[in-house]
């Protein structure tokens, strides 16, 4: 195993001996990049089929875009599947987690307006052309946290 990569696995499963804010640990916010692209592999494609309604032509951007994506980011997936699958509490599925996370950032694909959808439709061919989306991977609470 890669350093980086066991350095990121002890990061992201709270292997650390003190409290840490997430926005201010670069490897935090590598690990949460990993998380996406995780997530990329299995809502992007519900995401596609639902911007394909709306513009014809977004399979033929969208789906070179995917490929090449899931071609060039095999590792950073592969972490992110190993982070994400790790915070699964044990009783939920691999399944009922895909179904929640395409259910809550997907959400918008069937109840927002149409402006709002084609941001997303624009945003997820951003996201496969290599824009980094904001965000951070948890830091996990301290048990003086966890006493509250």
């Amino acid at each position: 195993m890669r350093v980086a990569t066991a350095s990121i696995l002890c990061l992201a499963l709270g292997l650390w001996a003190g409290p840490i804010r997430a926005a201010d640990d670069p490897k935090l916010n590598a690990a949460y990049q990993d998380h996406i692209a995780y997530i990329a592999t299995f809502s992007l494609p519900v995401l596609i089929e639902k911007c394909i309604a709306l513009q014809p032509d977004y399979l033929q951007k969208a789906a070179p875009l995917y490929f090449r994506y899931i071609n060039t980011h095999q590792d950073q997936i592969e972490r992110g599947r190993m982070l994400t699958l790790a915070e699964l509490p044990p009783d939920q599925t691999v399944k009922a987690y895909r179904e929640s996370v395409i259910a809550s950032r997907l959400s918008k694909l069937d109840s927002g307006t149409r402006e709002e959808k084609l941001v997303m439709c624009e945003r997820a061919l951003g996201m496969l052309s290599g824009n980094k989306l904001p965000g951070e991977w948890p830091a996990r609470p301290s048990p003086a946290d966890q006493a509250h």
